[in-house]
């Protein structure tokens, strides 16, 4: 794009705080505090900035429902604040606010979009029954997200799943130690990063924050906080501050390890929010534990054990470069580290903490759409990565796995823990899937608007496809027949039935468990040796009727006619279809059988043990309809953090 015969520049500069406004007020961090984050200048068939700010992704809304206040928008091509980098990190100017979330958050979402290989879509809407229109579904697409940096007067911040919106909170602290007086979450780069992974995990896998056993809110939790923690090493100036301060080592704990200091000395914690390093004298990991089920504690592990791989990593790549200059680091003392040494070993921690956080990002694409564990992403970042870097030589798999394993974390149903163990199994079927009969859309969209359509006329498409394709058709082995996941009960309705069954998503009925499209999206990624990894990946979705009274839940399972109960929880099955593009052939099913069950016990000895406490306020548990859907389960589990 250009106007007139100037060129319009590559990228867009925006400070914003490395960390938080309170490392501002230390002589230590001060000078490492502002950072600079630089964003691709919008292309011609992009929509272009506008004040608030407002691009393809994200709408900035600034408004106080406490005061009544609505804040001026900020416009970022203001030529004084393009000349400038943006506003200069500010606590006191809400314009600032609105420039550091969308700063931060649209760094985040091109950090995902990299490491994936396709464009970030948001989670779709539902809407209330009494808003939808004739033949109209129960959901919406969502264009952009929305970001309130001062929606809430209350220590919170979270992601709204109602309104596809990340709503901000203040609050007046008397902590000394926060630096201010008043904190503002908006002005928090970790908290920031950590909302905005829980909407883009929300729009790859919706059903994740569902209620089906302790690790279900735990693993979005810790994956938001998995890359905060990351992000950090991306600020080049405080990886080198801390080389020098440790002499080389990054296993104590410090600004980098923690997750959101400031908000937490101003909530009376003594340190950050969160720590990826224990704190224990006799250098035991924390262990996993069966008595964990606060997804914060919870999740925590989970965030240790990517830490462990990282630092294991760190530490074989800078080995060399230690050895060289003659230095034991973390024994001798920090000033024998000469400059260009800590330059170049915080060169290497950087590419390490990036490198583990695309291996965590590539494998969300790995994993089952309902009902995920802990183990499942062990699994899932083995094997996508296998798949992308076949010849493991520098070891990483081996670190991730021991990361996992020190931490009492061990995937059910594998042999060992060995890599070629952990990998995701082929599919016992041969499934092809016909592009060009399915009338699916592949090619590469550059406008944001017409890649949303074409992924939901994909979707469409896909679902004609399963429900009605001979493939998936039943058997006469038993009331459930499992095909890749996907399950039906008999009777299956013919293709031409299902296109009418395509206009009304929300139908019910009681010939089989309806099935959910949850997305149908396209990868291409480039491994370092040149590999070229092309892949189709279908997530399918379906919903059984769960009963806490299990001779309740038998008889109806076997029901054939008449009206049938509501279920007093929703029990999900579903895999995700991973397709290679170039052979056209299934490669992986990665699923959780909706006839399975022992899970189903499983998740109903869960919502009886949570039944009457305090995560029935936050998992939405009240009756036997999808709350899940409209209920705030991130408002709960952050409020207080």
């Amino acid at each position: 794009m250009t106007d007139g015969q100037y060129p319009a520049p590559p990228m867009r500069r925006l400070r914003v705080y490395a960390f938080d406004p309170q490392a501002s007020t230390r002589l230590d961090t001060a000078g490492v505090n502002v950072a600079t984050i630089k964003l691709p200048w919008e292309q011609s068939w992009e929509d272009q900035l506008q004040p608030g700010p407002v691009n393809d992704y994200l709408e900035v809304v600034d408004i106080d429902p406490v005061s009544g206040q609505f804040y001026e928008a900020v416009d970022l091509n203001n030529p004084h604040l393009l000349a400038q980098d943006g506003l200069a990190p500010s606590e006191g100017d809400p314009r600032f606010h609105q420039q550091m979330v969308f700063a931060v958050a649209m760094k985040t979402i091109r950090t995902f979009e990299r490491a994936l290989g396709r464009r970030v879509f948001w989670a779709p809407r539902l809407v209330p029954r009494a808003q939808r229109g004739k033949g109209g579904g129960p959901y919406e697409t969502v264009q952009k997200l929305r970001v309130y940096p001062h929606a809430l007067r209350e220590p919170n911040a979270y992601y709204s799943r109602e309104k596809k919106a990340l709503l901000f909170g203040y609050f007046q602290t008397t902590a000394q130690s926060a630096g201010a007086s008043w904190v503002f979450t908006a002005l928090s780069h970790d908290i920031i990063v950590h909302e905005v992974t829980h909407a883009i995990l929300d729009g790859l896998h919706r059903r994740f924050a569902e209620p089906t056993s302790v690790d279900s809110l735990a693993f979005h939790e810790a994956f938001a906080d998995i890359v905060a923690l990351f992000s950090h090493f991306t600020l080049e100036e405080a990886v080198q501050a801390q080389i020098a301060k440790e002499g080389g080592r990054l296993s104590n704990r410090s600004l980098l390890s923690g997750i959101a200091r400031q908000f937490g000395t101003a909530t009376g914690r003594d340190g950050a929010l969160r720590e990826a390093i224990d704190a224990s004298e006799d250098g035991q990991p924390a262990m996993l534990t069966d008595d964990m089920t606060e997804p914060h504690e919870r999740g925590a592990i989970l965030v240790a054990s990517v830490f462990d791989a990282f630092l294991s990593i760190y530490e074989k790549r800078t080995a060399d470069l230690f050895r060289i200059a003659g230095v034991r680091p973390g024994v001798q003392p920090a000033h024998d580290l000469h400059p260009d040494l800590i330059a170049r070993v915080a060169r290497e921690a950087s590419k390490a903490a990036e490198h583990v956080m695309r291996m965590c990002i590539r494998a969300l694409d790995y994993l089952p759409p309902v009902d995920v564990r802990f183990g499942d992403f062990l699994r899932a970042i083995v094997t996508a990565d296998h798949d992308l870097v076949p010849d493991d030589v520098l070891g990483y798999r081996l670190a991730v796995i021991e990361g996992f394993r020190r931490r009492g974390i061990v995937p059910d149903g594998c042999l060992s823990l060995a890599p070629d163990s952990l990998i995701w199994e082929a599919p016992v079927h041969r499934l092809t899937a016909d592009y060009d009969d399915l009338h699916l859309d592949l090619e590469p969209k550059f406008n944001r608007a017409d890649a949303i359509e074409t992924a939901s006329h994909n979707a469409e498409r896909v679902h004609v496809w399963i429900t009605g394709s001979d493939t998936f058709r039943d058997s006469e082995d038993g009331p459930w027949q499992d095909v890749c996941g996907v399950v039906f009960r008999r009777r299956l309705r013919t293709a031409e039935d299902l296109e009418t069954i395509l206009r009304r998503p929300g139908n019910t009925n009681t010939d089989y468990p309806p099935v959910e499209i949850h997305s149908v999206r396209t990868t291409r990624r480039t491994g370092p040796d040149g590999q070229d990894l092309r892949q189709l990946i279908i997530e399918i979705a379906q919903k059984r009727r769960g009963f806490f009274d299990e001779v309740m839940q038998e008889q109806q399972d076997r029901q054939q006619s008449g009206k049938p109960r509501s279920g007093e929880f929703a029990f999900r099955g579903g895999a995700t279809l991973i397709f290679d593009l170039r052979e056209g052939h299934l490669r992986y099913a990665i699923r959780k059988r909706i006839s399975d069950n022992d899970r189903l016990k499983q998740q109903r000895s869960f919502l009886e043990n949570h039944r009457f406490g305090g995560l029935a306020f936050a998992y939405g548990l009240h009756d036997a309809s999808d709350r899940a859907d409209s209920e705030e389960p991130f408002a709960f589990v952050h409020r207080g953090c």
